[in-house]
């Protein structure tokens, strides 16, 4: 198993020096943190693990104008090296990011005292104890501690030797409620989520192109694999990977990766994006519901004021609107994030660097009006520790449906494709579809009826195929329309006519220009949807029974990719070529051929 640690702490308490002293890596790669002497953005080194696995290090910037950075590396972290000098004891930056480290709800903390060779025992020992005394006040935990001197190498490898045997013991928790959203779904069989990546660095590489860095988190990435780049949407392919200098194959959470990627250019890509294996259990959102770790202090969180909110490597501002008597917040983000349930986030004055308040995510997304107050109240009464378990209920008792995947009772709900639907929603969502198909007096459809019904495409489309399967609906092609299958007794007395000329035409064809019927084209065009006939170029329409024998006739014998010429179509089908080639078009526009020249494909099987 892979690990990434990273270090916390007052700028100038020996955090580099730590790193180089553990690692044998400089990490600083900014000019000016080398000039500077002081860590300014991220850096990252690794060392060997005691079983030969590498251990991913992050050197955060202890200084305060640098709180957002040091809030885009901790936020993946399996352990914490908590950072104080002997010689200048617990300061003002060491409150601030212990808050963050506990904001983040990282557990695995120890003290680590540097500059131990500059103090006697006795000072040693009073600096060990005031910082102590701050984790229990603050993080409500006392952490194991130890002191170190990196100059002179005192107290590295039993430092060494204590992460190495923290980190084997260590039990890695979900970074968010999510962590189990995959669990019943065909992707995931196991306990943690598809593979994630926040990015915090993105260049160009000679020969490689696009390359970004993060920490893998949940799963695995595979060179070849085709991954989804968010809030953007862009389908991207990983072209190499790298892990701590070794090109590599696959790359395993937790771990410090470097991906070449196909599909997008730098310009598209910044820090704060987040690379995921599956779309599942991810929001794209530029407004939060969340819940504040405490109610704000006054004048710190005025209404509809500006905050800068962190989380994962992502930072923007925010207009925050407080819901009054509650510690609950509506977030509206100045630019749209990819987010979790109830992942954690922390709240930063704008234009300063004080923590204003921290929380986790309970929502994304605007909501109806008509169902703000239920879901405010559905939000307040959920368990200080939520599971995802309690994101699936909650979607169900607010709008009557919801993804498979974290209910445990299914029975007790109607199944319809990825969803399960209340028996009461099912019912009326029915009823709000016949009551628009009855209204609009045409065919639907998905996208057409999910704003009239308001219900996405995912959901409605899934509902609608379950409601065709009982035989409460019809569907000819991608619309919808009332009954329960074709029934010519519903026709009107012309489109019956018209059926009967159809049927008596055969492979002749019926040509509505030459029978001259009143009404005859908007007839026809019911008929097409309802299934009873299929329009050919020329404005030719077969009945829909003769169409499926000749696709039947034509296709049967042969295999995917076979390949034929139209002769051999007309003698399969018995149709002069003037019926042919329209028939021939009508099936590849249907997706059973293509056509290459002079002969046709087969795509696909009956």
């Amino acid at each position: 198993m892979s690990y990434v640690v990273g270090t916390a702490g007052h700028v100038d308490h020996g955090k580099s020096a730590l790193i180089k002293a553990l690692t044998g890596i400089e990490t600083a790669h900014l000019p000016q943190e080398k000039k500077r002497g002081m860590t300014i953005d991220l850096g990252f080194a690794f060392f060997k693990h005691n079983n030969g696995e590498a251990v991913g290090v992050i050197d955060v910037p202890g200084h305060e104008r640098f709180i957002r950075n040091m809030v885009a590396g901790v936020w993946s972290l399996d352990m914490v090296l908590f950072v104080v000098a002997a010689d200048e004891g617990w300061m003002p930056m060491s409150t601030d990011h212990l808050k963050v480290i506990t904001a983040m709800g990282i557990e695995n903390v120890t003290l680590v005292i540097t500059k131990s060779d500059l103090v006697d025992k006795d000072m040693l020992a009073l600096v060990e104890e005031e910082a102590l005394e701050q984790f229990l006040e603050i993080g409500g935990f006392i952490p194991d501690s130890l002191s170190v001197s990196a100059h002179q190498s005192l107290g590295i490898d039993a430092l060494k030797h204590h992460i190495c045997q923290k980190l084997d013991t260590f039990s890695r928790p979900a970074l968010d409620s999510s962590a189990t959203a995959l669990q019943d779904s065909k992707q995931k069989v196991s306990q943690q989520q598809a593979g994630r990546l926040y990015i915090d660095r993105v260049f160009t590489v000679n020969g490689v192109g696009t390359t970004v860095t993060g920490s893998l988190c949940g799963g695995e990435f595979h060179v070849g694999q085709k991954l989804v780049m968010q809030p953007s949407g862009t389908e991207v392919q990983v072209k190499s990977l790298q892990s701590y200098h070794q090109n590599i194959q696959t790359a395993f959470p937790v771990s410090r990766v470097a991906i070449g990627l196909k599909g997008i250019k730098k310009k598209d890509v910044q820090r704060g994006f987040c690379l995921l294996e599956s779309k599942e259990g991810a929001f794209v959102a530029d407004e939060l519901i969340v819940r504040l770790d405490a109610l704000p202090e006054r004048g710190k969180c005025r209404n509809n004021s500006e905050v800068e909110v962190a989380f994962g490597t992502f930072n923007t501002l925010a207009t925050i609107f407080m819901f009054k008597g509650t510690n609950l917040a509506r977030l509206r983000l100045k630019d749209p994030a990819c987010c979790f349930w109830n992942q954690r986030l922390l709240l930063i004055q704008h234009g300063g660097s004080n923590i204003v308040n921290s929380g986790g995510i309970l929502w994304t997304g605007a909501v109806p009006k008509p169902l703000r107050n239920k879901l405010y109240d559905l939000l307040m009464n959920l368990p200080e520790k939520p599971e995802w378990r309690d994101y699936v209920t909650l979607n169900m008792a607010l709008y009557g449906y919801a993804k498979k995947g974290g209910l445990a009772d299914k029975e007790q709900y109607q199944e319809c494709g990825e969803w399960l639907f209340t028996p009461e929603c099912y019912q009326s969502s029915f009823e709000h579809i016949v009551a628009t198909l009855e209204h609009e007096k045409i065919d639907l459809s998905v996208n057409e009826l999910s704003g009239k019904v308001q219900m996405s495409v995912p959901v409605l489309s899934d509902l609608l195929k379950q409601l065709v399967a009982d035989g409460k609906l019809r569907q000819n092609d991608d619309l919808y329309s009332l009954g329960n299958g074709r029934n010519e007794a519903e026709l009107s007395s012309i489109a019956k006519q018209i059926l009967n000329k159809m049927v008596e035409a055969q492979k002749q064809g019926f040509e509505a220009e030459k029978e001259k019927l009143p009404g005859a084209q908007k007839e026809l065009r019911n008929l097409v949807r309802l299934g009873f006939a299929v329009p050919l170029e020329g404005k030719i329409y077969f009945e829909k029974n003769l169409y499926d024998s000749l696709v039947t006739g034509i296709i049967q014998g042969r295999q995917i990719d076979d390949r034929f010429d139209i002769a051999e179509a007309r003698e399969c089908a018995g149709l002069s070529r003037k019926y042919m080639i329209p028939v021939l078009n009508r099936m590849e526009s249907d997706g059973w051929i293509k056509r290459d020249n002079n002969v046709r494909q087969v795509l696909r099987l009956q």
